[in-house]
C-alpha cells in the first residue's frame, strides 16, 4: 500500500512508547536491578518467565478498563497492581507491605528517564522531518511522567504538541484525543499522519478522526496482505513513504 500524494502531507504524529521509546535495558532488568537493590534476590531468568505470564493479567485489565490511560492515579494504581501480580510468586505468603512496596518502587523507576532509551532511527526520522518543515507531535498513552522523560532524552525541541492521555484526560483509541491533537497542532486530518504500534490504539483511533494513520511493526510480526492501512518496519521507512530525504551525519 502507498500513500497518495505524499508531498501533501505537513503534519506527523507519534506514540512515544515502543515507537519513540523503549525500556532500558528491559523490563526485567529494571524489575530485577530494584529487587536486588531491596533484598528480594530471585534469577533473572525467573522474572522473564514470570513476565509472560503476568502478560495475561495487563491484556485482560486493559479490556475491561479501557478508560485506565485517562487518569494518572489510575494509571499509577494499574502498574503497582501489575507489577505485585509479577512479583507475588516470589514473596512469601501475606507480605503485602513488602510486595507493594517493591511495586511501588519499580513503578517510580519506570518514571525516570534513565528506565527508557531511544531506537536508533528516532533522531534521523525527526531531524528529517524536522528540518523539511513538518509540524510534529505526540499522542500517547501513558501518566505525565512522559513529558520530563521526552525533555531528558533531548525530544522536545522537535515537538509542537506533545499529548499525554493523563493530562488531556482522553485515552486512545477515542476520537477526542486525536481532534485535540489536531486542534493543539492546528493541523488538518487530510495532511496528517499518525503513526504508532497498536494497530486498534493507534490505527483505529488515528482513522476516527480523518488522520492517515501508519502501523509500525518493529517485530515483523504483521504481514502487508492482512492489513488495510500503511505498514512500516521503522521509522526511517515513514521517510521513505512521505518521500523525504534522509539527513546526513549525525543525529543527535
Amino acid at each position: 500500500m502507498k500513500l497518495e500524494q505524499p508531498q501533501s502531507m505537513r503534519t506527523v504524529f507519534f506514540d512515544a512508547g515502543f515507537t519513540l521509546l523503549q525500556p532500558h535495558p528491559s523490563v526485567a532488568e529494571i524489575c530485577h536491578q530494584v529487587c536486588q537493590q531491596l533484598s528480594l534476590h530471585i534469577h533473572l531468568e525467573q522474572l522473564q518467565d514470570q513476565i509472560e505470564v503476568a502478560e495475561d493479567f495487563y491484556f485482560r485489565h486493559v479490556r475491561s478498563h479501557p478508560h485506565i490511560w485517562a487518569d494518572n492515579q489510575d494509571i499509577d494504581d494499574f502498574w503497582i497492581e501489575y507489577y505485585a501480580h509479577l512479583l507475588r510468586p516470589f514473596i512469601e505468603e501475606h507480605d503485602e507491605q513488602r510486595l507493594y512496596q517493591l511495586a511501588r518502587t519499580i513503578n517510580t523507576e519506570f518514571e525516570k528517564h534513565t528506565s527508557w532509551r531511544l531506537y536508533p532511527d528516532v533522531h534521523e526520522t525527526l531531524g528529517a522531518l524536522h528540518a523539511r518543515g513538518y509540524s510534529l507531535g505526540v499522542i500517547s498513552d501513558w501518566g505525565i511522567s512522559l513529558g520530563p522523560i521526552l525533555r531528558q532524552l533531548e525530544l522536545t525541541r522537535y515537538f509542537d504538541c506533545v499529548l499525554i492521555s493523563a493530562a488531556t484526560r482522553h485515552a486512545k483509541p477515542s476520537p477526542a484525543l486525536y481532534d485535540l491533537a489536531l486542534q493543539r497542532a492546528n493541523a488538518i486530518p487530510d495532511y496528517t499522519i499518525h503513526i504508532g504500534d497498536s494497530y486498534i490504539n493507534d490505527v483505529l483511533g488515528a482513522r476516527t478522526v480523518g488522520i492517515t494513520p501508519v502501523l509500525l511493526d518493529r517485530a515483523h510480526r504483521v504481514t502487508e496482505q492482512t492489513l488495510d492501512c500503511l505498514l512500516v518496519h521503522s521509522l526511517t521507512e515513514l521517510l521513505d513513504i512521505l518521500e523525504v530525504e534522509r539527513l546526513e551525519g549525525e543525529y543527535k
